[in-house]
């Protein structure tokens, strides 16, 4: 089957969607170029082209020395307005979540650590680095800050089997209660691309979270990488007796 006229990726990238749409499950793998060059009577650079588009929207992800998959639909979005635990997100998804603890060590507090923490300067602080996987596919790459007097004796084993919420809560008294997020466009950096298994460069969502405990003491400050093809999130807006 050729695909005539210009722009000829457009095109393809159509063709490609809907094929996606209609005949592939998440995580299934695409042809190659060259095989797909030669159904559609393209060329590998036409070919190229679409798959970066299809890839920046999101469609499919590509993993580095295994070739280009489908990635998750959007009719599974996070939605932030009910939960911002990892975990529960994957679970509520259907999904296995795990996490591997990359380090955990102690630092004390930086000019950008006391702003986002609001403690002294100086003060010994923690730094977490995780990653996060659900059904053993890599999805985003966590760090994480947090008081360490408020915390003594914090254990990676702990927060590996039992989740840091649940550490928090149950070993230190400490239950989350609200937590702020911001969300920005970003492109992976080259170790966190190697961690999450795409290429250098590719699109990804950053999270920055900053977390209060029940009596109001920010407790934790995260900064995420996720990647875009794995990610949708949504929100629920409703207006409330106000207008501007």
């Amino acid at each position: 089957m050729a695909i005539e006229d210009q722009p000829l990726h457009d095109r393809l990238v159509d063709l490609l969607r809907e094929q996606i749409r209609s005949s592939m499950a998440p995580h299934s793998k695409l042809p190659s170029e060259r095989a797909l060059a030669e159904r559609y009577g393209v060329s590998r650079n036409t070919v190229r082209a679409a798959l970066s588009k299809l890839e920046m929207t999101g469609v499919i992800y590509r993993s580095r020395g295994r070739g280009t998959f489908v990635a998750n639909p959007v009719a599974e979005p996070t939605d932030l307005a009910e939960t911002y635990s990892f975990s529960e997100q994957m679970s509520d998804q259907g999904r296995t979540p795990e996490s591997q603890v990359l380090y955990l060590q102690e630092f004390p507090a930086n000019d950008y650590i006391v702003t986002h923490l609001h403690v002294p300067l100086g003060t010994p602080t923690y730094k977490l680095k995780r990653l996060r996987c659900a059904d053993g596919i890599p999805l985003m790459v966590e760090r994480t800050f947090l008081p360490a007097d408020r915390f003594p004796k914090l254990s990676a084993k702990d927060i590996e089997r039992d989740g840091l919420y649940q550490v928090m809560r149950t070993k230190y008294g400490c239950a989350v209660s609200d937590a702020i997020e911001a969300f920005f466009a970003s492109l992976t950096g080259a170790h966190d691309a190697k961690l999450l298994k795409v290429p250098n460069g590719s699109p990804s969502l950053s999270v920055q979270r900053t977390t209060t405990a029940t009596n109001g003491e920010i407790v934790e400050f995260t900064l995420s990488i996720t990647r875009a093809d794995q990610f949708v999130y949504r929100y629920h807006h409703s207006q409330k007796g106000t207008t501007t």
